[in-house]
């Protein structure tokens, strides 16, 4: 039986809202969230495409970044008691002196944050790509702050590309605190090749690292990874480990800290 046209079209905008939402929806999420077939879910796919806003990717769809990925305003509301309490966690971590570095993303911004209630930050560096992040700490007593030049991510208020990558190239970091759209069995993932990038070449310049990711990033997988656990990184996140290995996740007491 053919379905109403303005039912169809309702189904497709809720399709092109979760993608805006999420960032990115591989395929079968978008069967199951929508209730439709594989078939189904294409066709609506090819259709939302058309209309702009979201690129098809192998295996599923990716919000376009700087016009219908959700903002940093938007997500800087979701999961927040999470978020302070992985901040917490990240600070207690940070060293006194030092150079550091803080990600973008609301969880970073966050970071930033409870960086501040710390007190005089005399002798501690922190190098950002985060205009929120840097926005918070500018003010910060004794801080040292450098933010990364680079192309301009609107709706991530942050800077990435390969200017950005080329500033790294002047660092060399005592801690990084990274975040990422997505957690599974084979690692972490962001869903834009840029910000994959550009994290990837943190990682290269910095002695630890610390992945700052709330549940609800866990059991995700977006198009770009960008490190593996086999990587000597610290996951700091509310995800218990019993919902961690239940997403082919499982760590070592050395790599975990739960917030």
């Amino acid at each position: 039986m053919r379905v109403p046209q303005h039912l169809v079209d309702r189904r497709r905008e809720e399709l092109r809202s979760l993608i805006r939402r999420d960032g990115f929806l591989p395929v079968a999420e978008i069967c199951r969230r929508l209730d439709v077939s594989e078939a189904t879910a294409r066709r609506d796919l090819a259709a939302v495409e058309a209309n702009g806003h979201i690129t098809r990717t192998y295996g599923g769809a990716l919000a376009d970044y700087n016009s219908a990925f959700a903002s940093h305003d938007e997500r800087s509301g979701r999961a927040r008691p999470a978020k302070a309490r992985i901040a917490e966690q990240a600070v207690a971590r940070m060293p006194r002196t030092g150079t550091i570095f803080l990600d973008a993303g609301t969880t970073l911004q966050a970071t930033a944050r409870a960086l501040t209630q710390r007190g005089d930050l005399t002798g501690l560096v922190v190098v950002t790509n985060s205009l929120a992040a840097a926005s918070v700490l500018g003010a910060a007593k004794g801080v040292e702050l450098h933010v990364v030049g680079g192309e301009f991510l609107n709706r991530q208020a942050a800077l990435m590309g390969p200017r950005a990558i080329k500033a790294l190239g002047e660092w060399s970091f005592t801690a990084a605190f990274l975040g990422g759209e997505g957690m599974d069995a084979a690692g972490i993932s962001n869903s834009h090749a840029s910000v994959a990038a550009f994290q990837q070449s943190v990682l290269r310049h910095a002695q630890r690292v610390f992945f700052c990711l709330d549940a609800s990033k866990l059991g995700r997988a977006t198009p770009h990874r960008v490190a593996g656990w086999s990587r000597p990184t610290v996951l700091i996140t509310d995800a218990t480990p019993a919902r961690l290995a239940a997403s082919g996740i499982k760590l070592p007491p050395s790599q975990l800290l739960r917030a």
